[in-house]
């Protein structure tokens, strides 16, 4: 198992460089970029709940699962992403590859674990322009943008009074955010470029609860509590302002750049208010058999703020998400029927995003389906698809139908075994 880790990793951190640049939405231009880690494949394709644990795989979104966690469990996740972009006059479509996660989780004894792992959180990548003839002189601008937060973190939970689980998380947030935007005026020969460039650094931290319970003696219950405290990180920030002309070719050339001295208005160091979060999940099932549950997620959206960049027509409210989901592994110990030992997955998720787009909220309906194929021993190889759209044309604003396909690999074995002389 070992030597498996180590060809993936190093697959997946050669590429890491290359799946930062994980967005090709325009709601990226909000915030800190578009959410890219919304949990492992397993859980998103259940509708991204994160109710449900086992002792086998891990579940980055509930560290107190890792209270029940018995095998060394590396998992490495990755997808595909497809998007229809829709305005009320035109159509386009856009598609990009992302590294997900990188993660490993190992058992601290028959009732603690710990994991630790990278996980790119955000990604910015858009490219939009707006053209406005109703006004005179009649106005070009042009919008773009690159980078993202990542997330190294560090989570432990333990097993307490036979049917509760406690788990911390602890998130150290970095990376860069560029954000560009170009002003041409008509009868004007230069253009105007603003340039902005924050550095994020700064950590973050996620509790969990949950509480397990046989009801019968074919069903059980899992229930858990999942808290996202506000924080603040720290933003480092760069400006400069441009004059632009373009060549023959239709290249920008910078004519005259000047930096902005930010910190004699108090903006070369900010903060980033994230904000705080509440979710209560519930499930039932037959263990290794099936399992349906649901979850519910508030987010005080409305705490968000950057006091360094303000976005156009852009603003903030609490969002709140409903997911449920459910497995069905016909008969995970036959001999004789490989197909009778992949796990089938089906969810559902209904999400009110909290970002506001010309004061009309941006929500987000979508489906999912999976599959856990069994490989050697415990371990697995996780395939998922997710469908739907977020957004709407109403007002001027984008509609996104979206199609994800997801992989991941989750490897198990039994590490740091005693050797028996006989």
């Amino acid at each position: 198992m070992i030597k498996q880790i180590f060809i993936v990793a190093i697959l997946f951190i050669c590429s890491y460089s290359f799946a930062q640049e994980g967005s090709v939405s325009p709601y990226s231009f909000y915030g800190t970029g578009d959410q890219r880690f919304k949990g492992l494949v397993e859980n998103r394709s259940m509708g991204g709940i994160s109710v449900y644990t086992d002792s086998i795989h891990l579940n980055l979104n509930n560290p107190a699962s890792l209270g029940k966690l018995k095998l060394t469990t590396f998992t490495v996740g990755g997808g595909y992403h497809s998007l229809k972009l829709k305005t009320e006059e035109e159509s386009q479509d856009a598609s990009d590859v992302t590294f997900d996660y990188l993660a490993v989780g190992v058992p601290l004894g028959n009732n603690m674990g710990m994991s630790f792992g990278l996980v790119p959180y955000t990604s910015v990548g858009y490219r939009v322009q707006s053209l406005n003839e109703d006004i005179s002189p009649a106005q070009l601008d042009k919008y773009s943008g690159s980078g993202g937060i990542n997330k190294a973190f560090f989570a432990y939970g333990i097993n307490f009074l036979n049917n509760f689980s406690l788990g911390a998380k602890a998130n150290f947030n970095f990376g860069t955010v560029k954000n560009e935007s170009i002003r041409y005026v008509e009868g004007i020969q230069y253009g105007t470029r603003v340039q902005n460039e924050s550095e994020y650094s700064g950590f973050d931290f996620n509790f969990s609860l949950n509480y397990d319970a046989e009801l019968t003696n074919k069903l059980h219950l899992q229930s858990s509590v999942l808290y996202t405290p506000a924080t603040k990180i720290t933003s480092s920030n760069s400006r400069s302002i441009s004059t632009l002309v373009a060549n023959s070719t239709g290249i920008e050339v910078p004519r005259v750049t000047e930096n902005v001295d930010l910190a004699a208005v108090g903006l070369n160091s900010t903060y980033l208010h994230m904000a705080e979060s509440y979710a209560v999940g519930l499930g039932v099932g037959k263990k290794y058999t099936w399992f349906v549950g649901g979850e519910y997620e508030i987010t005080n959206s409305s705490e968000f703020k950057n006091d360094f960049v303000n976005p156009v027509n852009g603003g903030y409210e609490d969002g709140e998400r409903f997911s449920a989901g459910a497995f069905w592994t016909p008969d995970y110990d036959s001999f004789t029927n490989y197909w009778k030992r992949v796990t089938y997955r089906v969810g559902v998720k209904n999400e009110k995003t909290g970002l506001l787009v010309n004061n009309v909220p941006v929500h987000d309906f979508g489906m999912s389906f999976g599959l856990g194929l069994p490989m050697n021993g415990f371990s697995n190889a996780n395939i998922g698809v997710e469908f739907g759209k977020r957004g709407s044309t109403y007002l001027g604003r984008v509609e996104e139908n979206y199609f994800n396909v997801f992989i991941s690999l989750s490897l198990n074995d039994k590490w740091f075994r005693k050797n028996l002389i006989r």
